[in-house]
Formats: structure tokens, C-alpha cells, sequence
């Protein structure tokens, strides 16, 4: 009797390696981590499985190159890199792990606002420059400001959890949320105007989508405090970074911070520029913790597929 063939399993970026470990329990592993797309178009043929973050567009070329797929998995949160309707359309399962990041989202959001109200990253590049001055960088508590979160999901909601411990004030903009839930989390709700209008810190944790897509425009950053913040780890192309720039250079808007960009990777961005703006690489679940939970959670899901 023919021997049965071991499913094959296509990684194209690292993953911990309690995830690899899981996956060669029961697959044979392809390392694509140095191959560029045209490279991974020509492997993903002979594989049942695709585990992906962010670098590719798997779109119906990538999907169509792989006839013997039955589940693509995403090493973190976001499908918007995958088509997701085509691929369920050839019968393909798509996973990925929204909750196993949570916290590691959820800290990041607020060392950027701390970053932003203290002006630490400007204060250690002056510091290396060979210059001990502290004018420059008066900052501002947090302490008694008011956060204003829009989308009070489950990350949303650790971050007016930390946000309470350090002080602040937390009011939501969410239309899916109760009053009743956001009075236990100790969250007022309230309209999408009002956040804007009474917030001291923004903070988005809300998808992209056709509604979401710049839902912080010019019109909605001319409504906000002089001063005030706005920090985005949920996903590039809710604000709107012309209007951005144009608030921060004016004086109006006091800072900005971001773990995600309309475009990814950015290139060269006139904000970088600017000395009250924090960025970071889209880094907010890559944490040893998130990781190891991500690549266990990923290699049991994809095991009930095709093993």
C-alpha cells in the first residue's frame, strides 16, 4: 500500500517556533522566508497550507498558484492582504488569531501615548546628539485627560483599563457597544463628534473598512482640541495622514503616533520629519508572548484541516 503523503505546510515569514514545532508534528515545513514573491508562487504549489503575515498581497494570482491548498493562516490579526472572499470561493479556509495579541496591542497604544505626552523620543535623540537640555521637552500628563477610544473591542478595552490605572478619564465612540457594557468597563459612550470634540487622546482600534476609511479627515481633526493627540494602532488608512500633517505643522493638532500606515511599508513620509509624530513598525503584536500564543493557537487550527 502506497504510503499517505504528509501534508506540506508553506511559512513565508518567521514565526515563533513553538509554531514550526507544532506544524512538523504532523507536516513537512517550507522555510520561504528569503524568497521573493515570484519564488513563494512556484512552492506554494505543492503545499496544503500557506502560513502569511504582512509582506504579500495574497491575492488570486498567489491563490490560483496553489491548487492544492486548503487553508491559508494569518500570523496575526489583519486580513485585509488577502483576498479572502476568492479564497473561500475555492475552498479554502482562511484562520487567523484576533484575540492571542490583545494585551501586546493593547501596552504598545499606551507606551505611544506616553511617548508622545513626554516627548521621550525627540528627548533621547537630543540626548545622543551630545546635548543635556531639558527645555525642549516639557511634556504633559496623562493624568486627569481624557482618552477617547473609538472601537471598544476587546483591545480597545484593555486600553481603557490601563489608561483608568494611570488616571484618565475614558470615553468611547463604538456602535456596537451598549451603555450598559461600556458602565462596566467604567466607559462612557458617546457620539462620534463628541469623542472628537472632548477628547484629549484619540485612540483607534477599529478595522478598515469602506466606513472606517478615513474616518479622522480634515473636517474631524479641525473639531479636535488644540493640543490633542491622536494615536492609531488599529489600521493605516483610518486617518487620513495628509490631514494629519497639515494639523500637526499648523500648531493645532499636538502629536501623533501610529502603529500602522495607509501604505506598508511607507518609504519616505514628509510626517517622519516632524518632531511630534512616533512610529512604529506595525509591531504591536509582535511581542515573545503574542508570538508564542499566535504560532501554538495556528498550528493546532491549521492541524484540524489538513492533517
Amino acid at each position: 500500500m502506497e504510503e499517505k503523503r504528509r501534508p506540506r505546510i508553506l511559512v513565508t515569514e518567521p514565526i515563533d517556533p513553538a509554531g514550526i514545532a507544532g506544524f512538523e508534528e504532523y507536516a513537512d515545513v517550507t522555510l520561504g522566508f528569503d524568497a521573493d514573491r515570484e519564488r513563494l508562487l512556484k512552492l506554494v504549489a505543492d503545499h496544503d497550507a500557506l502560513v502569511v503575515r504582512t509582506k504579500y498581497q495574497i491575492d488570486r494570482e498567489f491563490i490560483d498558484h496553489g491548487p492544492r491548498l486548503k487553508v491559508i493562516a494569518m500570523n496575526g490579526i489583519g486580513l485585509n492582504h488577502i483576498d479572502v472572499d476568492y479564497a473561500k470561493e475555492k475552498g479554502i479556509a482562511v484562520l487567523n488569531v484576533p484575540d492571542a495579541s490583545n494585551d501586546s496591542v493593547a501596552e504598545l497604544t499606551i507606551g505611544l501615548m506616553l511617548g508622545l505626552a513626554r516627548r521621550i523620543t525627540p528627548a533621547f535623540a537630543s540626548v545622543r546628539n551630545g546635548e543635556w537640555i531639558k527645555g525642549p521637552f516639557v511634556g504633559t500628563e496623562l493624568k486627569d485627560k481624557t482618552l477617547g477610544i473609538i472601537a471598544l473591542g476587546k483591545i480597545g478595552s484593555r486600553v481603557a483599563h490601563i489608561a483608568q490605572a494611570i488616571g484618565m478619564k475614558v470615553i468611547a465612540f463604538d456602535p456596537f457597544v451598549t451603555p450598559e457594557a461600556a458602565a462596566r468597563m467604567n466607559v462612557t459612550l458617546v457620539s462620534l463628534d463628541g469623542l472628537i470634540e472632548q477628547a484629549d487622546v484619540i485612540s483607534i482600534h477599529a478595522p478598515l473598512t469602506k466606513d472606517t476609511y478615513h474616518l479622522l479627515g480634515a473636517e474631524q481633526l479641525a473639531k479636535m482640541k488644540k493640543g490633542s493627540f491622536i494615536v492609531n494602532a488599529g489600521r493605516g488608512g483610518i486617518v487620513d495622514e495628509d490631514a494629519v500633517y497639515e494639523a500637526l505643522t499648523s500648531g493645532h493638532l499636538g502629536g501623533f503616533a501610529c502603529d500602522v500606515m495607509e501604505t506598508e511599508p511607507p518609504g519616505k513620509n514628509r510626517l517622519f520629519d516632524l518632531p511630534n509624530v512616533l512610529v512604529t513598525p506595525h509591531i504591536g503584536g509582535s511581542t515573545q508572548e503574542a508570538q508564542r500564543r499566535i504560532g501554538l493557537r495556528l498550528a493546532a487550527q491549521i492541524k484540524e484541516i489538513i492533517a
